[in-house]
């Protein structure tokens, strides 16, 4: 069995998909501008957070990190924090931290404790901006601070690129400046899609590039293993930036053979739950069904409809044989991709994250 409800001692969840920022390499838009089609918004009501923890007795940890959206931008985050608390768990929100005014900030940590922790995405000063399109800098800081005048544990988290390589030595001064407890450089393995990456307007003109840093301790090391695996699965690696289908999978099965797969979820005993209550064994094959819904004839199929945690117990749900069937696709030919992209071969988050010392 994948995870019995007893075992989860950890939750993923995504409260809501809606976000202020248009960060390119999200998949909730099209490499920053427009959204991507299909996907709508979906966000938890009050029901759906009492739903949530309950039927999980070992409940350590929730994390409050959207897939698709910033958890911030809820209607009900304090009272999805609230109930998280109640059953126990210390949280971790993960946030551009630039939603909400400086009152709001007060209001949300005194609903905290010295367990529970913040992590900021600023990528950045004079720069941040580039990635985190739509949001503001000098918000974001007095934000950090009101949080770092707290009891509530601070993280920042720097995910690194040419365009702001040389703002990472300041920026992690401010952070020691401000009293940021955590400070994280992350590498992104996303340009194993595109090298350079393109920034797209609501018209789909270009307004500028991502390239990786100069320095190559910052550049994810499976970079090359990534993009040798994507040209390898896609149905056509010369296709247009102008169409979603340059993702999509081939039909034909994969090799039938170990892919080594270790799935860092189930080895978390953790669970993640999507906007729309949808219960997934992690965020990442969630957002590779939500971004492109069926990818090929030829992998594991997820059972929409059928791991909705508002209409069933978490019992039942991990009951469901979709679980079973993914831990056997795993050396099968019937794997899917994802899979071994994120804890397969590849590693692709085990090797995304550099603490640094402040």
């Amino acid at each position: 069995m994948f995870l019995e409800a007893d075992n989860i001692s950890e939750l993923h969840v995504e409260i809501t998909n809606k976000c202020n920022a248009a960060c390119p390499m999200c998949d909730r838009n099209q490499f920053g501008g427009l959204n991507n089609p299909g996907r709508g918004l979906a966000e938890w009501n009050l029901d759906d957070i009492n739903k949530a923890f309950e039927g999980l007795p070992n409940l350590k940890f929730v994390y409050f990190c959207g897939t698709h959206g910033d958890p911030i931008a809820a209607k009900y985050v304090f009272e999805a924090v609230k109930a998280a608390k109640d059953a126990g768990a210390q949280i971790e929100m993960f946030t551009n931290g630039s939603l909400k005014t400086e009152s709001w900030w007060k209001r949300f940590v005194d609903i905290l404790d010295r367990g529970d922790r913040i992590t900021f995405a600023i990528d950045g000063i004079e720069t941040n901006h580039l990635y985190r399109q739509n949001t503001d800098v000098n918000k974001i800081l007095k934000h950090l601070k009101i949080v770092c005048d707290s009891p509530v544990q601070t993280r920042w988290d720097y995910l690194v690129f040419k365009h702001n390589e040389h703002e990472m030595e300041s920026s992690k001064a401010l952070a020691k400046e401000i009293g940021v407890d955590h400070f994280r450089f992350r590498r992104t393995p996303r340009f194993d899609r595109f090298n350079p990456y393109p920034v797209l307007d609501a018209e789909g003109n270009v307004t500028h590039y991502l390239e990786p840093p100069n320095d190559p301790e910052y550049r994810h090391p499976s970079l090359q293993e990534m993009t040798q695996f994507l040209q390898q699965v896609k149905t056509n690696p010369n296709e247009t930036l102008n169409t979603l289908q340059k993702f999509k999978y081939a039909d034909k099965p994969l090799p039938t053979t170990d892919w080594k797969v270790e799935c860092i979820y189930k080895e978390s005993q953790k669970m993640y739950i999507n906007s729309r209550m949808e219960v997934f064994p992690c965020c990442y094959i969630s957002d590779q069904y939500e971004t492109f819904k069926t990818i090929s004839n030829a992998e594991l199929k997820y059972p929409f409809g059928e791991l909705l945690l508002n209409e069933k117990s978490w019992s039942q749900i991990l009951e469901h044989q979709f679980f079973n069937a993914l831990m056997q696709s795993w050396t099968q030919s019937n794997v899917i991709p994802r899979c071994i992209r994120t804890c397969g071969i590849v590693k692709r988050e085990a090797e995304q994250n550099l603490k640094v010392k402040l």
